[in-house]
């Protein structure tokens, strides 16, 4: 028997959530909604509509497309891999007269150690290990890293030039590892004008640390300072911290293979691996005649979403989308990727337009309509990847990037959404059981906020209550 519904009570949600929607405007921002009922007849199912096709830009409601066109396209169990590989002569007393390769296919999870390893995966130490136990003790030729599995387009279209050192920011490459990021960690010296004391994780040559902050008396402000130098590897401190204060911050690096590269010599050294005095970190591609050594696979792809959309790690899917393009395109680009998430969002149903610049949302050129969040993510009940996809989401005051919210309140841990923001910007898609138990689908994008988007996430919180008192 199908359930009822009492239907006298919409008049008042929409009043309430028109209430929400006029406060919004009047602050000259612009927000769209779309919530749907999942169990009530379709001619009824649609309970608040308000510019459900206008296009906005969605921030990291973006990461909602890529990771359910990789499920879709890819499937959960689909694995990364990482190839190690030698070229030369490899001799019985351990001595390797040639280069040894690595070779990257996206794996967004290789790392050395905490805080980088978010989830199993594989590590440059488990690779170290890989060409020990091949009995390479010595190795009289260069270290090679091969990144040519995706094109050399570093960061995405639209990303802004003044926060390319930020984490979010991570340069994508094919060969990557910690996510392209190394960690200042910083505190103050002994005395007040003394210089700041700086160190780094992981330690490596890759990075070179210019300190130019001082220490000052505990209550002046923190003017502390944390960037790299773009188009290099120097990462500058500079201004001033006060006493008793300590801390780190993440930095991006340039080309980040060549990273691995010099952490991978340093692993080997560290060792006992003997590296001839010549030997050099280089670009290069893995020739044809070549002998592997290791071929390292990472954890499944619905676990790597999982850390992707909790945390919404933008390198992550950066690294998703490029991989897409490479495996169904033969191009590892984002506009290859972009193409095929386009292509499946046509199955899906969505067939009007909207414009896709990369994967993460960090770029301001995306553009999509909260009506077609909500149609893909209706589709997805009906696929095989939905589980996966819905334990990617954050849950409403339990984890991920909606562990704050609504700790409280009837929702907590009945909301499954994606969150989203940029400066004006904040969304959150998902899905909702309410305390009817009734189920609903929703899309929130708010856009041209003129202040800090903590608000529009508080409206977000507004809506989601009343669809709750429902």
């Amino acid at each position: 028997m199908a359930k009822s519904f009492d239907e006298s009570t919409i008049p008042s949600l929409q009043d309430q959530l028109d209430g929400i929607i006029s406060d919004v405007e009047l602050t000259g921002a612009s927000i769209g909604v779309l919530v749907k009922s999942l169990d009530r007849p379709a001619d009824q199912a649609i309970l608040y509509s308000h510019d459900a096709d206008k296009l906005f830009t969605p921030a990291s409601n973006t990461k909602i497309l890529t990771v359910l066109t990789a499920l879709l396209r890819l499937g959960g169990e689909f694995r990364y891999q990482t190839e190690v590989a030698c070229t030369g002569d490899l001799r019985e007393n351990g001595v390797l007269k040639g280069d040894l390769y690595i070779k990257g296919y996206g794996d967004p999870s290789l790392h050395t150690s905490e805080p980088f390893q978010v989830h199993a995966g594989v590590s440059l130490s488990d690779i170290v290990a890989s060409i020990r136990q091949k009995n390479i003790r010595e190795i009289n030729g260069n270290i090679m890293v091969d990144a040519s599995y995706f094109d050399d387009q570093r960061l995405g279209d639209g990303w802004a030039w003044d926060y390319e050192s930020e984490y979010y920011s991570a340069q994508t490459s094919a060969l990557s590892v910690n996510r392209g990021v190394v960690q200042v960690h910083y505190r103050p010296g002994e005395a007040p004008g003394d210089r700041v004391e700086v160190s780094l994780t992981p330690k490596t040559s890759y990075v070179q640390l210019r300190v130019e902050a001082k220490t000052v008396p505990a209550g002046e402000p923190n003017t502390l300072q944390i960037s790299r130098q773009r188009g290099t590897n120097e990462i500058c401190v500079s201004g001033n911290l006060p006493v008793a204060e300590e801390g780190s911050h993440f930095v991006t690096v340039d080309e980040p293979a060549l990273l691995v590269g010099t952490l991978l010599k340093e692993l080997l050294e560290e060792a006992g691996v003997v590296l001839s005095a010549a030997c050099q970190v280089q670009q290069g591609i893995v020739p044809d005649q070549s002998d592997q050594i290791a071929l390292c696979e990472s954890a499944p792809l619905k676990e790597i979403v999982k850390h992707l959309n909790k945390t919404s790690d933008n390198h992550y899917a950066e690294m998703l989308l490029k991989t897409m393009g490479a495996i169904l395109k033969g191009e590892g680009s984002a506009q290859a990727g972009s193409q095929v998430v386009r292509e499946t969002l046509q199955e899906l149903g969505v067939d009007s337009r909207y414009e896709l610049r990369d994967g993460s949302g960090l770029s301001p050129y995306n553009l999509i309509s909260p009506r077609q969040v909500l149609t893909v993510l209706e589709a997805m009940m009906d696929t095989s990847e939905y589980e996966n996809l819905l334990h990617s989401f954050p849950i409403i005051g339990v984890d991920g990037t909606l562990e704050s919210r609504l700790k409280d309140h009837p929702l907590c841990g009945q909301v499954k959404a994606k969150t989203g923001s940029l400066v004006s910007v904040s969304s959150l898609s998902g899905y909702a059981t309410l305390p009817s138990g009734e189920r609903v689908v929703f899309s929130i994008l708010g856009n041209r906020y003129p202040g800090d988007t903590d608000y529009l996430k508080e409206q977000e919180d507004r809506i989601l209550q009343a669809l709750a008192a429902f």
